[in-house]
């Protein structure tokens, strides 16, 4: 053993043998919170990885508690489309009155009815009603009176019918059958004619104010009781197309005009020197069921 060895020996030897140190109270509480300080930081980790995690799902569950609620069980990567609430109401209907039909209005830019192309009709049920009235018309002319099928220097015959669809806009759908016919004595002509119109919803007037509303004529008016109806019979000063007419409203509404000339206008032939009926006679005819035309 050399010199060397001999110290290094002797020097552990020493560090063996030396006492315990003795406690010191600061440096005790010094390595406390050296500990608490690590604790501290080791739970702050564990803390800021679950945040992570929550992080990831937040929107999921963000989305599902924000109104996008699914009525039906969450799965792990799947995504549900929620169904709104049924917004539907429970249908009811209303049952319409028996026996009553409310009547159409007419409103501005709406077809003609039935598929007509304007206010006419030229065929079907309608335009037959109105051959009816003529038809009708002609068989009331009196004896001593033709009824020759007639035209005018155009070629257009003196004799027709008409159905019209007589409705303007905001007026209950009504209408008008009418027919005029010419009407020979030797070889004069005059002319008759006859107009029906449907209920049209306007109120009932006098039998004279009635009267005013054909044509607008004027003249002097008188009240006939035909059976217990009145009718409303006008008389010209011999200005219009016609010189007599009589005007009935029955009680649903319908109205009947039954008037009579002793010319007959651009036919270019001589007038008639009396007239065809009496003032009594077309009140009668005004008040025939033949002539009444409701629908």
């Amino acid at each position: 053993m050399n010199e060397e060895d001999l110290n290094e020996a002797f020097h552990d030897v020493i560090v063996r043998s030396r006492p315990p140190e003795s406690m010191d109270p600061g440096r005790v509480l010094e390595q406390a919170r050296r500990a608490r300080k690590r604790r501290q930081v080791t739970w702050a980790g564990a803390t800021v990885a679950a945040l992570v995690v929550v992080a990831g799902a937040g929107p999921v569950l963000i989305a599902n508690y924000a109104g996008n609620r699914s009525t039906g069980p969450m799965v792990a990567g799947v995504t549900t489309t929620p169904q709104p609430p049924s917004t539907s109401t429970p249908v009811t209907t209303t049952p319409s009155p028996v026996g009553t039909v409310a009547p159409k209005t007419r409103k501005s830019n709406d077809p003609w009815p039935e598929g007509q192309v304007d206010r006419t009709a030229t065929t079907g049920p309608r335009a037959e009603r109105a051959v009816t009235l003529m038809n009708d018309l002609s068989s009331a002319v009196p004896a001593g009176f033709s009824q020759p099928n007639l035209k005018f220097p155009d070629g257009r015959s003196m004799r027709w019918p008409q159905s019209q669809y007589a409705s303007n806009d905001g007026e209950q759908d009504y209408w008008e059958y009418a027919a005029t016919i010419p009407v020979q004595k030797g070889d004069r002509v005059g002319q008759v004619f006859a107009q029906s119109t449907t209920p049209d919803g306007k109120p009932a007037t006098t039998p004279c104010k009635l009267a005013q509303r054909f044509w607008g004529g004027t003249g002097a008016c008188s009240v006939m009781d035909v059976g217990g109806k009145k009718v409303g019979v006008l008389t010209t000063n011999g200005k219009g197309s016609y010189d007599q007419w009589a005007a009935y409203r029955y009680a649903d509404g319908t109205v009947v005009f039954v008037a009579q000339a002793k010319k007959s206008d651009q036919s270019g032939r001589s007038p008639l020197t009396q007239p065809v009926f009496t003032g009594r006679q077309l009140a009668e005819l005004a008040t025939s069921a033949k002539f009444k035309i409701s629908a």
